[in-house]
């Protein structure tokens, strides 16, 4: 189904420190794993930003919070729909903040992923409290996690003490706090909850000039494929502004060092592909993340080369 489908209209970082359960709470709202790399796979982390889909949803005739819900179905009776949303499934490994960095640059709101089980703060966690800061992310709400592996309610509490304690006098101060267990899927309507309440939607310019922000970059040709089959560089994120179409001329800027220690020049290309939502669509506006596919030489956007640039129509 080509072009028309509800696409995404928000994006939510999930941050926090490594093997806290962002990706695992991404499955239980989503249905996805977002650890799609074989790398990532064998070390168990995030190499790159993953990305996901959910569809928050609200059970006809019952109260918040127990109406929320993911499921188009509950008790054999449809459920309403509400909005769609995309999940960036931040790294944790203090190597990555760049990576991390990259996918802030295109979130409308984050959600702090914390482990009930661990004393607080981590190391990322901290780290990537600060990134949402030095960003200016103000939509925050605060996962506590895993509360399936602590011993008791007290130990439970005052973990959430020390959480209080951590985001006073940050940007995540005042933040609602979920205690919730990803593994279980125990509190996810508490979660949704939150999230439609502290991040909302932002007013979007779809007549402005198209702004692409690139948050990855990669290859998808595989080892040895042949010069007839080879396929244009991908790039991978969010529209700030405007409308991007299959056919549209872009340039991605600054783009590219043609010598070491030379001036950076624009990639100029088209938009041979657009995917949003998990589907190949002709044209995507603001919200949501999506994937472009291009006619770029893939050696100019492997190993997310162009993350952190701009694209939009050429000269603007």
């Amino acid at each position: 189904m080509s072009g028309t489908h509800r696409q995404p209209e928000v994006n939510i970082g999930l941050v926090g420190h490594v093997d806290h359960g962002k990706t695992t709470l991404v499955q239980a709202l989503s249905g996805q794993w977002t650890d799609q790399h074989s790398e990532e796979m064998k070390r168990g982390i995030s190499i790159r930003l993953g990305y996901a889909d959910a569809t928050f949803r609200r059970v006809p005739g019952v109260d918040p919070p127990e109406c929320f819900t993911v499921e188009a179905e509950v008790d054999g009776e449809e459920t309403e729909f509400l909005r769609t949303v995309s999940f960036l499934d931040a790294p944790g490994h203090e190597t990555l903040m760049a990576t991390m960095l990259s996918g802030a640059a295109i979130m409308d709101g984050a959600v702090l992923v914390i482990g009930a089980n661990e004393p607080v703060p981590q190391a990322q966690t901290e780290e990537h409290l600060m990134a949402l800061d030095i960003i200016g992310i103000e939509n925050i709400v605060i996962a506590q996690n895993k509360i399936d592996l602590v011993a008791d309610a007290e130990e439970a509490r005052e973990n959430k003490r020390e959480i209080e304690s951590f985001i006073e006098g940050t940007v995540a101060e005042g933040a609602p706090i979920v205690p919730l267990s990803a593994q279980q899927e125990v509190n996810i309507d508490l979660l949704i909850a939150a999230i439609e309440e502290e991040i909302p939607t932002p007013e979007r310019d779809p007549d402005a000039d198209t702004r692409l922000q690139v948050a990855r970059s990669f290859d998808i040709n595989r080892p040895g494929t042949t010069h007839e089959d080879l396929k244009g560089g991908v790039v991978g994120g969010s529209l700030s502004q405007g409308v991007l179409e299959v056919g549209d001329d872009i340039e991605v800027r600054p783009g590219r060092q043609k010598e070491e220690d030379g001036p950076y020049e624009a990639v100029s290309t088209s938009v041979r592909s657009v995917q949003a939502g998990g589907r190949m669509v002709d044209s995507v506006r603001p919200g949501g993340l999506v994937g472009v596919g291009t006619g770029l030489d893939p050696s100019v956007t492997k190993g997310d080369a162009l993350a952190g640039q701009v694209a939009g129509p050429p000269g603007t």
